[in-house]
């Protein structure tokens, strides 16, 4: 985040954005939470109940988020970084 936040500043006079994407869990085919899911489905469980929806994300989610950040919807916006999480950095 402090990365993210120094360089939109030092890029800002070239009128570059700089923003990140923090990603929470995420499941898909071959991914790690797939595999835990069959080989410990207690600490997957556990992650589930982590999540205020009860379910992990997609890659399709977080792509969506890092495409609104490269969009000119978002063109006022430098230096952040977006958590995109489901709210589980909440709990």
């Amino acid at each position: 985040m402090h990365y993210t936040a120094s360089h939109a500043l030092t890029l800002a006079p070239d009128r570059i954005r700089v923003n990140s994407v923090a990603p929470g869990s995420i499941e898909f085919p071959g991914g790690s939470w797939e595999q835990r899911k069959k080989s410990d489905p207690k600490l997957y469980e556990g992650i589930l109940r982590s999540v205020p929806f009860g379910r992990l994300g997609t890659p399709g989610e977080v792509a969506s988020a890092v495409l609104f950040l490269a969009s000119s919807h978002a063109g006022w916006i430098t230096g952040q970084t977006l958590v995109v999480d489901d709210g589980q950095v909440l709990t």
